[in-house]
């Protein structure tokens, strides 16, 4: 009985320059459009009067920190994939 050994061989091709740069405007057009909608919620929530923002769990205070902080650092936080 023979054995045969078969290596796989990786043929993608390296990135191309204009990979690259699609692939920096992607992740730039996200950001940009992410630090908008943020902007956008912070408006909306201080918009909002102060018993309506106590009806959702927030204070005055919290606005900033519940859409800018970090994933983990609050329980309630902005959402990134709510589009």
């Amino acid at each position: 009985m023979t054995r045969i050994q078969l290596t796989a061989i990786d043929h993608r091709a390296q990135p191309t320059l204009a990979t690259r740069v699609a692939g920096i405007a992607r992740r730039a057009w996200h950001a940009y459009w992410d630090r908008r909608a943020r902007q956008a919620t912070v408006e909306i929530l201080r918009s909002l009067d102060s018993r309506t923002l106590r009806d959702i769990g927030l204070s005055r205070s919290e606005i900033e920190s519940a859409v800018y902080g970090r994933c983990g650092e609050r329980r309630r936080r902005y959402e990134e994939g709510w589009r």
